[in-house]
């Protein structure tokens, strides 16, 4: 494979990348806007220490002529600046990479004053500007008091002009800078969306890229100062650096997994580490954050840039598919542009002594070319994002077909197995036929029993009643003529209870729940029974629920009646103790009585009455004492 068609695809996409970065460049410093200012030249200027800021006014004597910078070991100076006259309606002083200062007159009067030092607040002179108005005509000359820096000696560049000259300037130099911030920040919050969502790391270091790069974009520039007066946001713009680091780091480490591996993994902490101390000096100590950013980086970022270039270098050789290829190209104008912009801010300003030339060459250059080449390499993981969803979506697109062609097969299945049920549930219905049929038969007869059992349960009472007052009529006979003939009349009164019985079973089979009153049945089967037989009955009955069925109801009207029977038929029972409750979901009757019952098992009417109530779901049962017998029922509510 010959060169070209190895390495075409990254020569193609990098010559790209730099013709548009180089051509964005020109465009943004041909597009400046020069103020109509004048620049104010300090070969005319005098110095002198200051005490402290509170120094009321400057001294009489000691001045020196001004040689810039003003060493750090002098905390406070005076600058005496000499101005042009100018008949401009609205001057101001336009002052850059200055600290704290106070403009005076000679007369004393104070013009300006801004020390945000006094408010515990550090300035990046980079970035913060001031504009101090002064007064038409302009006069002769301004004193000002100025506050050093701590470990960087100020150098204050002056300018005279119109205020609306220098805003217009501002706009137009910084307003690219606003827009690629805000681009940035957008991009790197809906990747961040995208990480919540699909938990991918790429997009949280895409995330962090873009945002750091964005803020490092907005606060690096003199718009700021129109939107926000407060030097914090400046102060901390070149955190943004490292962090930015750290985000290519991760990137690379998620495109290019397993490449590097360990190495890697150790770059990408110690840089976290590193990015994390430098915050905290920013915040915390301008010594901590000096010593962090400004010496310690440019090694870190010339490790970085080693180790980085050398995995994309050796994913680039062994893989050389598209993800590669737009990683280097874009990462190699990325690192390219970066080592411009640490040459021309971060290296010691003795090196430019000897090669002033280089100084002139990176001064015209955009001061936010370095965001540009960070769009740029951004912009490539987007790209390299967007293939990696494409790649998804083509996989999900397959799992589709694949799930159709199984769900096709599926129902195919579905149909055949719904045609063997079709033909077993023609079998079936034959079955359920023939067992509808058998079935019809087994519930006639069942109601033929219930009948025949409901006929004898209502009867046999009153007929065993009937028999007893006809065998005492028989033998009162001889005895004591009208007290038989009071038995008879009684067997006869019994004969047509027992007809009005019959019919009133006949009756309770055909009506529901609601026309038995179970309470009032049992009331009146009790006084008949003392009447007819001369027992006495002593009973207890609660309130029942209303949920009792028919069938329940009448189980207990029968359990009652046949109790009372069998125990003065089998046992000449003579007292009866009933009772009758509910609760716990369970209806309870309990009746006792002084019968003498010749065996234990149950009579054929008592087993009727068993079977039907085990029907129900409750249990009967017959105990006896040599006191008596008791008969207890336990049924379901």
């Amino acid at each position: 494979m010959s060169f070209l068609n190895r390495h075409g695809p990254f020569i193609r996409i990098f010559t790209v990348i730099l013709l548009l970065l180089l051509a964005a460049g020109w465009a943004i410093g041909s597009g400046e806007r020069e103020s109509e200012a004048e620049v104010l030249d300090t070969a005319g200027w005098q110095w002198a220490p200051a005490a402290s800021w509170d120094e009321p006014a400057p001294p009489a004597e000691g001045w020196s002529a001004y040689s810039a910078p003003v060493g750090t070991e002098y905390p406070f100076f005076w600058l005496r600046v000499p101005l042009p006259g100018t008949d401009w309606k609205d001057p101001v002083l336009f002052m850059l990479h200055a600290g704290g200062n106070r403009v005076m007159l000679d007369d004393g009067k104070v013009l300006f004053e801004n020390d945000p030092a006094r408010k515990g607040i550090r300035v990046n002179n980079g970035f913060y500007w001031y504009m101090a108005p002064l007064p038409s005509p302009v006069p002769a000359q301004v004193d000002i008091l100025m506050r050093n820096g701590l470990y960087n000696p100020a150098a204050p560049e002056l300018e005279l002009g119109e205020k609306s000259s220098f805003v217009s300037r501002i706009l137009f130099k910084d307003l690219d800078n606003v827009i690629l911030g805000l681009l940035l920040i957008f991009g790197g919050l809906v990747s961040l969306g995208l990480f919540a969502s699909q938990r991918d790391r790429i997009y949280l270091y895409f995330s962090l890229l873009a945002v750091s790069g964005g803020y490092g974009s907005l606060a690096g520039n003199q718009v700021i100062g129109f939107l926000w007066d407060n030097p914090w946001a400046s102060s901390l713009q070149e955190t943004a650096m490292p962090w930015g680091t750290l985000a290519v780091i991760g990137a690379l480490e998620q495109v290019f997994i397993g490449i590097g591996g360990r190495s890697v993994r150790w770059m990408r902490r110690f840089v976290f580490v590193f990015c994390v101390m430098a915050t905290i000096g920013a915040v915390a100590s301008q010594q901590f954050y000096t010593f962090w950013i400004s010496y310690l980086y440019t090694p870190v970022f010339l490790a970085v840039f080693v180790q980085s270039y050398w995995v994309i270098w050796k994913a680039y050789r062994t893989r050389n598919d598209l993800e590669s290829i737009w990683v280097m190209a874009g990462f190699t104008s990325l690192v390219a542009i970066g080592f411009v912009h640490v040459i021309r801010y971060w290296l010691p300003p003795g090196v430019y002594e000897g090669w002033p030339a280089l100084r002139a060459f990176l001064d015209r250059l955009p001061e936010d070319l370095i965001y540009l080449g960070l769009f740029a390499f951004a912009v490539c993981l987007i790209r390299i994002i967007i293939h990696r969803y494409t790649a998804m979506h083509r996989q999900l697109n397959e799992v589709n077909r694949s799930l159709e062609r199984l769900v096709e097969k599926r129902t195919a299945e579905i149909i055949a197995s719904n045609r063997q049920l079709e033909a077993a549930n023609e079998h079936l219905a034959a079955s359920q036929r023939e067992s509808a049929e058998a079935m019809a038969e087994a519930l006639m007869l069942e109601e033929r029993h219930r009948v025949t059992g409901a006929i004898h349960d209502a009867v046999g009472h009153t007929l065993s009643a009937a028999i007893i007052q006809l065998e005492a009529a028989r033998r009162l006979l001889p005895l004591d003529r009208p007290q038989a003939e009071e038995k008879l009349a009684a067997s006869q009164e019994l004969a047509r209870q027992g007809l009005e019985d019959i019919r009133h079973s006949v009756r309770l089979l055909r009506e529901d729940s609601g026309h038995f009153d179970l309470h009032g049945a049992l009331g009146a089967l009790i006084r008949e029974t003392e009447q007819t037989t001369g027992c006495i009955v002593e009973s207890r009955i609660e309130a029942l629920p209303d949920s009792l069925s028919a069938a329940q109801k009448r189980i207990l009207f029968r359990t009652l009646q046949e109790g009372l029977t069998n125990g003065i038929k089998l046992g000449s029972a003579r007292r009866f103790r009933f009772q009758l409750s509910a609760g716990s979901g369970t209806v309870r009757l309990r009746l006792s009585s002084d019968a003498k019952l010749p065996s234990s098992e149950p009579g054929l009417s008592l087993s009727a009455v068993m079977d039907r109530v085990s029907r129900l779901g409750g249990e009967l049962r017959l105990d006896t004492t040599p006191a008596g017998c008791v008969l207890t029922l336990s049924l379901p509510a």
